[in-house]
Order: C-alpha cells, then sequence, then structure tokens
C-alpha cells in the first residue's frame, strides 16, 4: 500500500509542478508523512522529484535566465545546507507542527493575496526571498513559493518562468538530497520505490505538460491550496492530540 499512496501522491504533485511551476514539494509533504517516517519522506520527494525537474529544466534550457536566478539561488543552497542540518537535529514532532502551520499560510497566502500582492523583481528581493526559501526548504523540503513570488515577476514570460525556476530547483533538490543522504534518510532499500516514483512523476509531468500549454488553471490552483491548508490543520490536530 505504500507504493500505491506513493504513486498517486507524485503523479499529481508532478502534475501540479509541471502546470504551475511549483508545488510538487507543498503537495507531496502533505501526504507522504502520513506513509512514510518525515525524514525519509522529505529525502524521497527530493529524489523522485528531480526527475521531474531535470526534464524540464533540459527541455526548455535555453530558455534559463540564470542571471535573474543567481541573487535567489546563492542564499537558498547556503541556508538550505544549514538548516538541513538542523532539522535532522530536531524532534519530529516539532518539524510537522511548524510544517502544518506553514501548510497553513502558504493556503492563505494563495487563496487571498496571489492574485493582488507581487515581490518587485530587484536583486535585493531575490536575496530576501532565497532567505526565506533557503530556511523553508531546509527545515521541510519546500522552497517552492518563495521562488515563485520573486521569479514569475522577474522573468514575466511563461516559458522562461518555467525553465528558470526548474533549473533552480534541480540544484536546490540535489544540495538538499546530498546532506540527507549522507546522513543516512536514503539507502538501497529505498531503490524500488524511488524507480515506481520516477516513473509516476514521468505520467504525472506528461499530463502537466498539457495542462500548462492548455488550461487556465486558477480553479485548480484554489482548489489545490485550500485541500492544503485543511490538511495544514489536521497535522497540527493530531501532534497536538498525540502529545
Amino acid at each position: 500500500m505504500q507504493l500505491v499512496w506513493l504513486t498517486v501522491i507524485v503523479g499529481v504533485a508532478a502534475f501540479l509542478q509541471t502546470s504551475i511551476g511549483f508545488g510538487f514539494a507543498i503537495f507531496s509533504m502533505v501526504l507522504l508523512p502520513l506513509v512514510y517516517p518525515y525524514g525519509e519522506a522529505i529525502a524521497l520527494m527530493k529524489a523522485i522529484g528531480l526527475v521531474n525537474t531535470v526534464y524540464l529544466s533540459t527541455k526548455y534550457r535555453h530558455s534559463i535566465e540564470w542571471r535573474t536566478m543567481l541573487p535567489l539561488l546563492i542564499p537558498t543552497l547556503i541556508l538550505g545546507i544549514f538548516f538541513t542540518y538542523v532539522s535532522l537535529s530536531l524532534d519530529t514532532r516539532l518539524l510537522r507542527i511548524g510544517l502544518g502551520c506553514l501548510l497553513i499560510l502558504l493556503s492563505v497566502y494563495f487563496l487571498r493575496y496571489a492574485s493582488t500582492l507581487s515581490i518587485k523583481p530587484t536583486p535585493i528581493n531575490g536575496v530576501a526571498m532565497g532567505l526565506i526559501s533557503g530556511v523553508s526548504n531546509g527545515l521541510f523540503g519546500i522552497g517552492g513559493p518563495p521562488a515563485a513570488m520573486y521569479l514569475l515577476p522577474a522573468i514575466g514570460e511563461k516559458i522562461a518562468y518555467m525553465a528558470t525556476i526548474q533549473a533552480y530547483f534541480t540544484l536546490c533538490n540535489v544540495t538538499n538530497l546530498a546532506v540527507r543522504v549522507a546522513n543516512g534518510a536514503l539507502d538501497s532499500s529505498h531503490a524500488g520505490a524511488i524507480l515506481v516514483g520516477w516513473v509516476s512523476a514521468a505520467a504525472g509531468t506528461a499530463a502537466g505538460l498539457w495542462a500548462f500549454k492548455r488550461l487556465n488553471l486558477l480553479h485548480l490552483k484554489r482548489i489545490v491550496y485550500g485541500f492544503i491548508g485543511l490538511n495544514g490543520v489536521w497535522i497540527i490536530i493530531q501532534e497536538l492530540v498525540q502529545q
């Protein structure tokens, strides 16, 4: 049943990532910790998600805007590595409560403010968003929303935005995953789950590319982020009741 749930979760997460530019980590970390231990869930999510981000950043490689990405990427990588190490020593229950709070905040932001609030695409704001993304990515495996808030207005063109944010995710995921693997989060026993996840991610990516080209996803995004907020509440309730 673990592999069945993994297949469903990863397929939907890859569809979201490909159709709106991010969402793989957010959706995965709502549900994967219910199937795998928290640290293991983050590592699996990172390892499986690479097949999606590597493919998309390679497919659109000529449109990557490296100069725009760097103010965001550098602080994300530095803080991401540091807070990944910090997360390895923290109580899992504390991390899950923090994850629940983060999911609620993301849900409120995207449901209420995403269409009206934007970050000016200046290098200083890129560094600020990179700092936020690095902390969030290191602790919870989720760094996409701050990156999207900066890159979308900074680039302003759909293909270039997709190419740049997927290259950003690839580099962040590789460094985060390397730290976690070095500390024993994954081993050879996870090879089957990763292979199944890659197949599911490929299917979700194909469907997401179709949607990226053709669909207006405003309603889909509202449903997804409403679902994420409710799951954030549920995670916090679960952890508080178990205390």
